[in-house]
């Protein structure tokens, strides 16, 4: 894929800046005292809502550990504060499958499947009615993201070769608007970017999303960093009960937990709209994602991904996920 300017740039010099910041590891608690885990996220339902419940509903204390948690804007940010050690765990989108396989950090946890949350629009009157329909057009994305892969797989899926599609490279806010005002005739996004392409352009057509697409699989987790996955495997699996804790108060009363758990991003959306956003998502029971690791589904959903970024050129080459993707901190977890 071609790519114009990129008004991307300065989120990895944030994430540069972030990662100056690192002081070498967490609290792992003196004299019996609770472990402090310095736990970063993207602040958005999918990734954020199993740490957010867990964290409203006092389970991290139960475990005799202590969170400060701290937003980012980008996964890329997040990403790098977590290889600088200003960070112990981060949770996030896509990037899970990217900068593990680079050997900067462990996942051990994924939270839901992105069903809808990525999605592609066409403009009216562009005369885009498909993805098909995407050859010889621009489309503005963020690349390297999620929605950039839901596009990618998009493509291949219906035979659009991906040099006839020109990527214009922005950050997300900037994609919605431009694709609103009229910049581009196609437009890559995530929810809650839809809803202003809903209400500031009348006639935009939803043309896919990443469940029209088997292989756009887009999962998001929870990543801890070298230092902290090598000196601290059993908060790790603390913090596993804790999630399957969360996991299970969302799957059995859904609407109780996220009702409870939106107000934490009202800085970021309203809690309607995170309530919308988040079902977008598929999510699984603790039975459920059980069998999902056991069987080799979880550690195939993250291959996908990473497979994505190599084709897009976001990383250099293919590393098996089971190298970077502990899936035995779950069954500990689970098993005690």
């Amino acid at each position: 894929m071609r790519t114009t300017t990129s008004a991307a740039a300065g989120l990895v010099a944030l994430g540069l800046l972030l990662t100056a910041c690192g002081d070498g590891g967490g609290d792992t608690g003196a004299e019996g005292g609770p472990d402090t885990v310095r736990i970063g996220y993207i602040p958005g339902p999918a990734p954020a809502m199993n740490l957010l419940l867990a964290d409203e509903r006092d389970y991290f204390a139960e475990q005799d550990i202590e969170v400060e948690l701290t937003p980012f804007q980008t996964g890329i940010s997040l990403s790098n504060a977590l290889t600088g050690g200003s960070i112990d765990v981060g949770v996030m989108g896509a990037v899970v499958a990217n900068f593990p396989a680079r050997g900067q950090g462990k996942l051990f946890l994924l939270n839901n499947l992105e069903a809808d949350i990525q999605q592609i629009w066409a403009a009216p009157d562009s005369g885009v009615e498909s993805v098909a329909d995407l050859a010889g057009t621009q489309v503005a994305t963020t690349t390297g993201s999620a929605a950039h892969l839901l596009l990618h797989v998009a493509l291949e899926a219906e035979g659009v070769p991906a040099d006839e599609v020109e990527i214009v490279n922005l950050d997300m806010p900037a994609v919605a608007n431009t694709f609103v005002t009229g910049g581009v005739p196609a437009a890559a996004l995530w929810a809650p970017f839809d809803a202003q392409v809903e209400e500031q352009l009348s006639g935009a057509k939803l043309i896919a999303t990443s469940a029209d697409y088997e292989d756009a699989a887009i999962a998001g987790g929870w990543v801890a960093n070298n230092d902290f996955y090598a000196d601290h495997r059993d908060t790790l699996a603390r913090l596993a009960e804790v999630w399957l804790r969360s996991n299970e108060d969302l799957t059995t009363d859904r609407d109780a937990a996220v009702a409870e758990a939106c107000p934490r991003l009202e800085e970021f959306m309203t809690a309607e709209d995170c309530a919308e956003i988040y079902g977008k998502t598929q999510t699984y029971s603790n039975d459920e994602w059980t069998a999902l690791y056991e069987d080799g589904t979880a550690l195939g959903w993250v291959g996908r991904m990473e497979q994505v970024f190599v084709d897009i050129g976001a990383l250099p080459e293919f590393v098996e996920p089971d190298r970077f993707f502990d899936t035995s901190v779950y069954a500990d977890a689970v098993a005690s």
